[in-house]
């Protein structure tokens, strides 16, 4: 038995009863945090665009677009919904690939159970077997997948899609195997973003994964297979996209969840940035008399967020110089704050210097080490340290889905969905969480 094959096995046989407390609390969280990156997505001029292309193909309608009064077929929506909650990059990290699972994965999974019209209990069991398959597939690429220039994001979304819709679906272990072998084909994306693309391309990674692997999965049901070994085969997806051990995919599966070591953004900056961020609010200095910040760091966060002059919003999201000077000015980080940065932030940030240090190399992904060191106007030195990005805590989730969601549904819907999240696992139909989030976009404008 491959590594497919033992994931599809665990994929089918996922069970909400057999779910920990714990982590039927954190799938919750996910899910809402989300649907509201997707509501802050829908004021992107690109990603609209993009969607309003994908509106006018049509299709049967099976599927919810979050923030719009219509419904697609499935993987449309999917991609649409992925699409929107990915523009911002916003939505959650898993660390280990680094990759954003949960775009891609929440789209497919809310998209498949409605279309069964399935329940709560299902939508999460659905859930699980997206987030653990991204996440393992994410984990088995590891660093030298994301260093040799693929986006994890990318690649592994294609597998969660698929695993959380052949949940959804209720699938039996060959099926499901079936839809992520059949998903395998594509595992596709680029960092050239960084260099000199747009948040289109990054957000349109996790989209299509989304929609890939519930087109996937439909194709299973019908009958069709894929290659076997998609994953650790000899030309799979490990062995050709620079990945790691295939040891990761199957390791203590059903017992030890990767999901876990998933976390919801704090910041609306690229997650490489979190960490100085937070080590700056808690340190409270007065801006007025910073006179240098140095952030000494692991060769990747410096490669992708390196940005002392940042260009565009891409870039802002991405700069440690920009991150660093809100922090230190007690700006929120969010969307907004990334459009056109004032003189401020800007006079700031270019006080903000980023160097790599090659020691802390070897510390990544299993830390994500920032050392700090900021000189003030009077000549002190001030020292500080961060091993790792902080996560949202529940309180934080849902006022950040607040902030993000009550904009574009409403404050009265945005208390609908998140009492409807809350709740569940006790919804027979997906219909109280459903009907808030189909908003006319014209409205929503």
């Amino acid at each position: 038995m491959n590594a497919t094959d033992s994931l599809g096995q665990f994929i089918a046989g996922v069970r909400f009863e057999a779910i920990a407390p714990e982590l039927v609390a954190k799938l919750k969280d996910h899910l809402l945090d989300t649907l509201g990156v997707a509501c802050a997505g829908l004021d992107d001029p690109q990603a609209r665009a993009v969607a309003g292309a994908v509106q006018r193909w049509g299709g049967h309608a099976e599927a919810t677009v979050v923030g719009a009064p219509l419904r697609l077929p499935a993987p449309k929506a999917a991609f649409v919904n992925a699409l929107h909650a990915r523009i911002h990059t916003f939505d959650d990290t898993h660390e280990a690939g680094p990759s954003h699972p949960g775009s891609a994965v929440v789209a497919a999974a809310l998209a498949a159970s409605e279309s069964a019209q399935a329940s709560g209990r299902t939508l999460i069991a659905a859930l699980l077997a997206g987030y653990e398959t991204a996440t393992r597939v994410s984990a088995a690429l590891g660093a030298t997948h994301y260093a040799a220039g693929f986006h994890s994001t990318g690649t592994a979304a294609p597998f969660g899609a698929a695993a959380a819709a052949a949940r959804a679906w209720r699938y039996d272990a060959s099926r499901t195997t079936a839809s992520l072998n059949l998903a395998g084909g594509a595992a596709v994306g680029l960092r050239q973003y960084q260099a000199d693309g747009s948040m289109l391309d990054t957000a349109l990674n996790g989209a299509r994964g989304a929609e890939a692997g519930v087109t996937a999965a439909t194709f299973a049901g019908a009958g069709a297979e894929g290659p076997r070994g998609m994953l650790d085969g000899r030309l799979g997806v490990l062995n050709v996209m620079a990945g790691g051990s295939p040891d990761a995919l199957i390791a203590e599966l059903g017992q030890r969840f990767e999901f876990a070591q998933t976390h919801i953004k704090p910041f609306a900056s690229c997650r490489f940035t979190h960490g100085p961020i937070a080590a700056l609010q808690a340190a409270r200095l007065d801006p007025r008399g910073v006179a240098s910040v140095e952030i000494v760091t692991f060769r990747q966060s410096v490669d992708v967020s390196d940005r002392p002059q940042p260009r565009d919003r891409k870039e802002a999201i991405l700069s440690h110089q920009l991150a660093a000077a809100l922090a230190l000015l007690g700006r929120q980080v969010v969307p907004h704050e990334f459009e056109a940065p004032d003189a401020a932030v800007r006079a700031l940030a270019d006080r903000v210097r980023v160097r790599h240090d090659a020691a802390l190399d070897a510390l990544y992904p299993a830390k994500w080490p920032h050392k700090l060191v900021v000189v003030l106007e009077n000549g002190e030195r001030v020292l500080l340290e961060s091993s790792a990005p902080p996560a949202a805590d529940r309180d934080c989730v849902r006022a950040k889905f607040r902030t993000l969601a009550a904009p574009v549904v409403g404050a009265a819907n945005a208390d609908a969905i998140m009492a409807a999240v809350d709740d569940l696992e006790r919804l027979a139909d997906l219909g109280p969480l459903l009907r808030p989030l189909r908003i006319d976009w014209a409205a929503a404008a």
